[in-house]
């Protein structure tokens, strides 16, 4: 979801949006737009002012999907817990932003932990759950992976991943593992990479090279593909990179950009790079369809993307009838860099610190993310759980689910590491502002130290706003 973002507009983005920091990307964000019940909910937006009494039905709203939370999980659930009346919240963005600035929002949001999840807990929208997932009989906290980490916060010190927590996820995936297709290895003569072994960022876009092919200027089949983008410099794949070197876009505390630093301009480097090189969609050679389309076309010889893929090649009918030809490999590592492969998402739900029915609230959280649902999901292998004992529980009858499960027990080795966000910047606007600054210096219309410049000056205009409307 690319869009035009002017300075000004991009202020007010800020204030409006920071109040939930939504992603608006492919995690979905936390408000749900598919518009179950066609559209609208009797009685959404209402809650009890007061404590439930002994006998009384109490009204459980929340943000999941309805393809999610589905209505025969909902009949399941209220089926033995007849005390609480579960509803889907259809609000578009504007309306739940209003509800929640009222102190009137849904009791299960929705949320993504990488890119939303410090910004709920900065603005006092988050419920501290740490006793809650202690003292519960379905969670077992020993068991969590590492990924569970990213709905923790510590407020105190701004560091994600650490502190109270605070949700938990319905399914992630390693985002940036590489997936490939045999058959266009082999009629290039290239060898398969190792499905063990991490290659770097650069031996990656060599591969890629070694598998364009062009006519003339026109590529007419990539070597590489993201699913979430172009193969450019772009918000997530730079995070990536940085948090493989420790290091960030911006300061220790967040509060300011700080792109001119020598390694970040060393990575907008490559991606300039790597764009003028038509290994990839790119401003410089835009595509219409998104990464995985391209792939199952045969247009692209590899795609970043995580687990979740899988599931997609799966039940693709491009794909489901040949899934022999591909093949799985690690995400790759920054020359020198820590090997990390976190989640790029980490979907899942918190709980409105200002419900009024926060003991029923826990009952459908708990079982929804911990019970028979939980299960269900797992077996399903359309992304991943967050527990070890769940994770046992994925595809493994087929020889191409056998390869992917066989990989993850590998990889899930190198998935801890918050990918460095700014809470106080919204997803969307930063990617905007790299948009708006660095496309001109693929056409050699600006420099790369040009394009810091700018993109520094708004981005830290946009954190003093943000950080404003955190301040207590």
């Amino acid at each position: 979801m690319k869009r035009s973002w002017w300075s000004a507009c991009l202020s007010v983005l800020v204030l409006t949006s920071l109040l939930l920091m939504s992603a608006c990307g492919e995690s979905g964000g936390a408000v749900n737009q598919s518009g179950g019940n066609n559209g609208e909910n009797k009685g959404a937006g209402e809650t009890s002012k007061e404590p439930a009494k002994k006998g009384e039905q109490v009204v459980i709203r929340h943000t999941m999907y309805d393809t999610e939370f589905t209505s025969e999980l909902v009949a399941e659930f209220e089926k033995t817990h007849p005390h609480i009346k579960v509803e889907l919240v259809s609000a578009d963005y504007n309306k739940l932003m209003a509800m929640m600035a009222a102190g009137n929002g849904p009791d299960i949001i929705r949320t993504n932990s990488v890119t939303e999840l410090p910004g709920f807990v900065l603005k006092g929208m988050a419920l501290d759950l740490t006793e809650n997932f202690n003292s519960s009989k379905v969670f077992d906290t020993e068991d969590f992976l590492p990924v569970v980490n990213q709905f923790k916060y510590d407020a105190a010190s701004g560091k994600h991943g650490e502190g109270a927590l605070y949700g938990f996820p319905k399914d992630w995936s390693p985002d940036y593992t590489i997936y490939y297709n045999k058959k266009m290895f082999e009629e290039a003569g290239v060898p398969l990479p190792s499905s063990t072994e991490a290659m770097t960022w650069k031996e990656l876009a060599e591969l890629a090279q070694k598998l364009t092919v062009k006519n003339g200027k026109k590529t007419t089949q990539y070597g590489l593909a993201y699913y979430n983008s172009t193969i450019a410099a772009n918000q997530d794949l730079l995070n990536l990179q940085l948090l493989q070197q420790g290091s960030s876009m911006f300061n220790a505390d967040f509060s300011q950009a700080e792109l001119d630093k020598p390694a970040t301009k060393d990575l907008l480097h490559f991606w300039v790079e790597t764009a003028k090189s038509g290994i990839g969609p790119s401003p410089l050679q835009q595509e219409t369809d998104w990464g995985g389309q391209l792939f199952v076309d045969n247009k692209a010889a590899i795609i970043i993307a995580g687990y979740w893929f899988s599931g997609f090649l799966k039940t693709n009918e491009l794909t489901k009838d040949r899934l022999d030809d591909f093949g799985v490999a690690p995400a790759p590592v920054v020359e020198g860099g820590k090997r990390i492969s976190p989640t790029g998402a980490g979907t899942g739900a918190i709980i409105y610190k200002n419900t009024k029915h926060p003991k029923e609230a826990w009952e459908v959280f708990e079982w929804f993310f911990g019970a028979d649902p939980a299960v269900e999901r797992a077996k399903a292998g359309y992304g991943l759980p967050g527990t070890k004992t769940l994770t046992e529980l994925l595809p493994q009858e087929s020889a191409f689910d056998k390869m992917n499960y066989d990989f993850i027990q590998n990889e899930l080795e190198y998935t801890d590491g918050s990918l460095p966000y700014n809470p106080y910047l919204n997803y969307q606007a930063v990617n905007s502002i790299i948009d708006k600054y660095f496309t001109p210096v693929y056409f050699d219309k600006d420099t790369v130290d040009g394009a810091v410049q700018k993109m520094t000056e708004e981005l830290n205009t946009l954190i003093t706003e943000g950080k404003q409307l955190v301040s207590p």
